[in-house]
């Protein structure tokens, strides 16, 4: 098959700590047919299907997660120019008939919902990814689980990375109205379940490489490529995490 695209970021690693932001890698495959995928809407058959994503049963704890195999490792908003945030609550209310166990994968597949209804879903995802990121830096993780601050001073700092990183505007929202519900210690999560829900939808697989020393791109790459050629993936995604304790092994 060819190669669409490939890209590369890598993160600094904090000596004496796992990297909980770990350098990633993306291989992109052409597939054999080409397939878009989109939320059906609330009266499709798919929300009644017994295997379905989207069953009207709770969402059970291995949901989305069909895409990970241990080896080691219709509701927009009113208007697109919104940015109250009743819009993700609306977006989130509309489907009366999908059920999350976990909050945050409600507040998840909202996001991922209208970030489809308004064509921005690779802009959205590129700002989830950035957000993560800034996020686990270690000055900011330490802030975040400090259990001597209170809520209200964490949030602040999560809503003014919101603001002064210039993400998407649905993101950012998305992040203000966790922050006013006191709901900051979900932050992390929600971002964490709208990539693993929309790796899900779109076919991609989430290798996980571990080593006590960086790897070189050619080798993350022929790791995808091995990956792709057992799997069929249309996409693989290398994360690679780097301490010193750890042995070498990868999870797919």
């Amino acid at each position: 098959m060819d190669t669409l695209s490939t890209s590369v970021s890598t993160n600094r690693h904090i000596h004496g700590f796992p990297s909980t932001a770990p350098r990633e890698l993306h291989h992109q495959f052409r597939p054999p047919q080409t397939t878009h995928h989109q939320l059906p809407p609330p009266n499709s058959h798919l929300y009644n299907k017994p295997n379905s994503l989207l069953s009207n049963r709770p969402t059970s704890p291995s949901s989305f997660t069909n895409n990970k195999t241990l080896i080691t490792s219709s509701h927009p908003f009113t208007s697109t120019a919104q940015t109250s945030s009743s819009a993700i609550s609306k977006s989130k209310s509309s489907v009366g008939v999908v059920h999350h166990r976990k909050a945050s994968c409600g507040y998840a597949a909202a996001l991922l919902d209208i970030a489809q209804c308004n064509n921005n879903l690779n802009l959205v995802e590129r700002d989830v990814r950035r957000f993560l990121r800034l996020i686990r830096y270690h000055d900011v993780r330490t802030i975040l689980a400090d259990p001597s601050m209170d809520d209200k001073t964490k949030g602040e700092v999560v809503k003014e990375i919101a603001v002064k990183g210039k993400f998407q505007k649905h993101l950012v929202v998305m992040v203000k109205m966790l922050v006013e519900k006191n709901r900051v210690c979900m932050v992390n999560e929600v971002l964490e379940e709208f990539e693993r829900i929309n790796d899900e939808l779109n076919g991609t697989r989430v290798v996980w490489v571990s080593s006590a020393e960086k790897m070189k791109e050619d080798q993350l790459f022929g790791i995808a490529r091995r990956v792709q050629n057992v799997m069929g993936a249309t996409k693989v995604k290398v994360r690679h995490l780097i301490n010193q304790s750890f042995l070498p092994s990868f999870a797919v």
